[in-house]
Parts: C-alpha cells; structure tokens; sequence
C-alpha cells in the first residue's frame, strides 16, 4: 500500500525511460494523457507497474517534494546504494532551488557516511551530489560506471566520484 498516490502526476512519463515499449528518457510517452495517466493502464509494461516514486512511497518526504510541482521524480535503487533525482529537462536548475538544494545535500552527506550516492539526473548529464561538492560527470553511456572513492585530505577522507568504462573496473 502507497502512502499516497499520484493525483494528476504524470512526470515519471516523461522523465524516465521504458525499455518495454521502446520510450526514451525526457520524452513524454506516447501512452501519457498528460495530468490524466496512462491509456494503457491495465496492459502498461512491468516497469511501470513495479513504479513508484519517493513521494508516493514515503510520506516522510515533504510536499514540496511532489513532482507535479516540484518538476523532479526521486527514486531509490537500493541495488547500487543510490538516490536518483530526475529533473524535468524544462527545469534544470529545480534541484538547486531551496529547500531542495539543502535537502539534497543533507541526504549527500548521510549517502556519504554508508558508501552511497545521490544522482541528479538532467536531459544531457548527470551530477553526483556530494557532501563538499557537485561532480558534473557528463553525459552517461550504457557501458559508462560511477567509480566511488575516498581521498585523504588535510580534513580528512574525503569522498570523490569519477566516470569509467564498465570494462576497466575489475570484477
């Protein structure tokens, strides 16, 4: 059971690929009755099914945060230890604005303490949010890997991020 539901929300139709119908990331689907849902609800692909964002699934996390307004979609993926935010490509910048900006890097520092990460995904490049920083990595490939380390600066360890081909990581 959600903790809320989507209302007239239709941003992850847009922000986010479907591989099942062919639908690529920041185009709206071809299936989106924009602020009504999907015509194709009762035969949507998996994908969409198993769907749902932060805000739907955790009430812990402020109205502000709903991505009809707040034009991002926040979506775990405990399988790589991140946080995604998917920012509608019409408003780039939402993620700096306040209070996003210090709630993300809030959450950049928890993700730092247990090895994790937060991504802030826009249309043409991605951004790793640390605690001290904002690594612009590009463009990401499909063969492209997010390389986490730990430098040791006069302050400390700290965390730094780095883009790599999947086949210069060694299993």
């Amino acid at each position: 059971m959600n903790a809320r539901d989507c209302g007239t929300c239709t941003l992850c139709c847009k922000v986010l690929g479907v591989d099942g119908i062919g639908k690529a990331k920041h185009q709206w689907c071809a299936h989106c009755g924009v602020g009504k849902g999907c015509a194709i609800y009762a035969e949507r692909p998996g994908e969409c099914r198993e769907f749902n964002c932060l805000y739907v699934i955790n009430e812990a996390l402020g109205e502000h945060w709903f991505p009809a307004r707040s034009k991002m979609i926040v979506c775990p993926n405990p399988q790589v230890g991140r946080l995604e935010i998917h920012v509608d490509g019409g408003r780039e910048n939402a993620w700096r604005a306040e209070p996003f900006y210090s709630e993300i890097k809030q959450w950049s520092r928890a993700a730092a303490r247990d090895k994790g990460q937060i991504l802030v995904c826009l249309p043409d490049r991605t951004i790793v949010v640390l605690p001290h920083a904002d690594v612009d990595l590009g463009k990401l490939e499909e063969d492209d890997r997010i390389l986490c380390l730990e430098v040791m600066t006069p302050e400390g360890l700290v965390p730094e991020v780095r883009k790599v081909k999947a086949d210069t990581i060694a299993p």
